[in-house]
Order: structure tokens, then C-alpha cells, then sequence
């Protein structure tokens, strides 16, 4: 992975986006689009690619109704379709993400994972 990151970061809990955003920016990644529910991110992974992207984070419950992480594994199933080469990493509560490249719980904290972004 290159040393600046360009991300886009899929997660429904307003704290959680303002906390890992500014420890990613404290690393010297870049945070270039957002999407704060499913609907959301399956309209921009279309423009990935074109945003610079090349690291996604994606959570697993993107709304108070989903408890299972198929939100998060629809997310990344598209991303992988669309973008082969955009490295994917799960960022669920407690739970790996199938088909992420790598996965980080919410329970590891933030430092754990922006050490695999770095080493992505």
C-alpha cells in the first residue's frame, strides 16, 4: 500500500466516522468519500475508481435494523465486482466480514485499524 491511503468509509454511527477519519488523517491517509447507509454506498461505488480510491472500510450494520453484517457484505460484495483491486476491509462490531481482504473489529480500536490500512 502506497503511503497515503485514499479511503472510502462506510459506517452509520456519526462518532465512530469522526473518530476513525481523524486517526486515519493523523496517519497520513486521506478519507475521499463517505456513505453513512446502504442505499448510500451502493450509489457511489460506481465512481470509486475515478475518486482515487483504493482502500474501502466498511461496516456491517448500516442501520439500527440490520444485526446480521449483510449490509456490510452487499457493500463489499459490489465493491469486489465493480473494483477487483480496491483492498476491503471489515470493520464490524465484533464479527468478520466475508469476502473483506481483511477485517478489524470495533472491539480492537481504532489503532489496530489504521495499522492495517498502513499495511494493506
Amino acid at each position: 500500500m502506497p503511503p497515503e491511503a485514499k479511503i472510502f468509509y462506510v459506517e452509520d454511527d456519526n462518532s465512530s466516522r469522526k473518530v476513525i477519519t481523524e486517526y486515519l488523517n493523523d496517519d497520513g491517509h486521506t478519507v475521499v468519500e463517505i456513505a453513512t447507509n446502504l442505499e448510500d454506498a451502493l450509489d457511489k461505488i460506481p465512481d470509486l475508481k475515478i475518486r482515487g480510491v483504493n482502500v474501502a472500510i466498511v461496516d456491517g450494520n448500516l442501520s439500527r435494523y440490520s444485526q446480521d453484517g449483510s449490509d456490510g457484505k452487499l457493500v463489499i460484495q459490489e465493491i469486489k465486482k465493480q473494483h477487483p483491486d480496491i483492498i476491503v476491509i471489515g470493520h464490524s462490531l465484533e464479527k468478520p466480514l466475508f469476502g473483506a481482504d481483511y477485517n478489524s473489529t470495533k472491539l480492537e480500536g481504532a489503532d489496530n485499524l489504521v495499522q492495517i490500512v498502513r499495511n494493506a
